[in-house]
């Protein structure tokens, strides 16, 4: 029988240990109670997700209770014309939303900005005043702080939630033991300075160890005891930071040279795995304060996040994502004129690859073995490891050869094929993804 491991209350509620917002993998346990499970959501793991709204979407996570596309607050700049600070999912919302108009100014005169049909319906306005936008080079600008995403009071504690969450999920501890937990329990019920349990990892020797390991969008975590004498949970977030989390106090040092870690992996895809390292030297990963780390080596971690949002990472729910949306682009372009344009979403760098990656997926049919997951299928194929980096270069020409076969009238055909074979696998996939 589980109690709270926060306070041994017996009114439980199913806690989602890796927020499901962060990850597509499903890692839960009821073991915290109701009162408990609000105040971790509603004090700060709310606002740390919100911050990375951006990049959750660039992952191809989705609102978890409705499934809609995360929205987040950026300026778009669209054939000259800046629309500031709005809430959009990316530039497709724009023209697709058929609920807003966007006000914007041009040329010192207030214009109004979105789906055609929406503007007809306008009051005042007429299809003589309606102009159509060149979307092919919209650019979506993002402002964010590298310290407020990983840094923030807010992140640390989610950070620290997750572990001590994890922790007792994976030793199977099922209720809270005051006597060897209360400090990690304070520290995330907002009762002692978060700093003094999560820091970051700044040793070379472990992000080199793990480097092939832990992927871009996925989450890692093991565990281990320090030469401090201090049990210890490391979190690799999204394959870009290491988190340390101080778990409890053992009193027993460990001094052994040769050492070996069970590290679990939680993908973006909702695989589940585990795997094992070693190293050899003594137990202590060397780490320093969340926002010193993040000052000191603020590049290497924006480089990261330059390689999440420009990088396809191989996940089954993003590709999902990618192919309704193309779905509602073929709807159109079924209808005369066949616009070419609008199928390619204006030359859109992302939808050129989901046809690319679908065509090419499809040539592989005969190959493709469904007792593996998705992921493991591309990387076959692809011979990659974990991401699939398509240049600009790379689509321009892919586009050419996408407009040879527009103008041979195949190209629906074969986008159609794909996407029957990708919902097979999706099918497939998905009712046999384990809890």
């Amino acid at each position: 029988m589980c109690r709270c491991i926060y306070c041994n209350s017996d009114d439980l509620s199913v806690s989602d240990i890796i927020s499901y917002a962060l990850t597509g993998a499903k890692v839960t346990k009821k073991f915290v109670c109701h009162e408990h499970n609000a105040f971790t959501n509603e004090n700060f793991e709310r606002f740390a997700i919100a911050n990375l709204d951006f990049f959750r979407n660039s992952l191809g996570l989705s609102e978890r209770r409705s499934g809609k596309d995360i929205k987040y607050r950026a300026n778009l700049v669209i054939d000259g014309i800046t629309i500031p600070n709005v809430a959009v999912s990316g530039r497709t919302s724009i023209y697709e939303d058929k609920k807003r108009l966007f006000s914007a100014e041009h040329d010192g005169k207030k214009v109004l900005i979105g789906n055609v049909d929406k503007l007809k319906q306008k009051k005042g306005v007429c299809a003589g005043n309606i102009d159509t936008l060149d979307m092919s080079d919209t650019v979506v600008s993002v402002t964010f702080s590298i310290e407020q995403l990983f840094a923030s009071d807010e992140m640390l504690r989610t950070i620290a939630k997750i572990a001590y969450e994890w922790y007792c999920y994976s030793n199977k501890i099922n209720s809270f033991i005051p006597e060897i937990y209360q400090d990690i329990v304070d520290c995330v019920l907002m009762k002692r300075n978060v700093t003094e349990f999560v820091e970051i990892v700044v040793d070379g020797n472990l992000d080199y160890a793990l480097k092939d390991i832990c992927y871009l969008g996925s989450h890692g975590l093991f565990e281990y005891v320090d030469i401090d004498g201090y049990k210890y949970v490391i979190l690799n977030f999204w394959g870009i930071i290491y988190y340390k989390i101080r778990i409890c106090n053992l009193n027993s040092p460990n001094f052994n040279l040769a050492n070996y870690y069970n590290l679990f992996l939680y993908a973006i895809d909702g695989e589940k795995s585990e795997t094992c390292f070693g190293t050899m030297g003594k137990s202590n990963f060397i780490s320093m304060p969340a926002k010193q780390a993040m000052q000191k080596f603020n590049k290497v971690y924006a480089s990261k996040l330059e390689q999440l949002v420009k990088t396809t990472v191989l996940s089954l729910a993003k590709m999902k994502e990618l192919i309704d949306e193309l779905r509602k682009a073929i709807t159109i372009y079924k209808q005369p004129p066949y616009d070419f344009a609008r199928l390619v979403e204006y030359e859109c760098n992302e939808r050129i690859t989901t046809i690319h990656v679908l065509l090419f997926l499809l040539g592989h049919e005969e190959n493709y073995i469904f007792s593996s997951s998705f992921n493991e299928n591309l990387k076959s194929f692809y011979k990659i490891d974990d991401t699939l980096t398509v240049t600009v270069e790379e689509n321009k020409e892919y586009l050419r050869y996408l407009l040879q076969l527009h103008e041979s009238g195949t190209l629906l055909n074969s986008i159609e094929e794909g996407i029957t074979f990708f919902d097979k696998i999706y099918l497939y996939e998905k009712s046999n993804i384990k809890d």
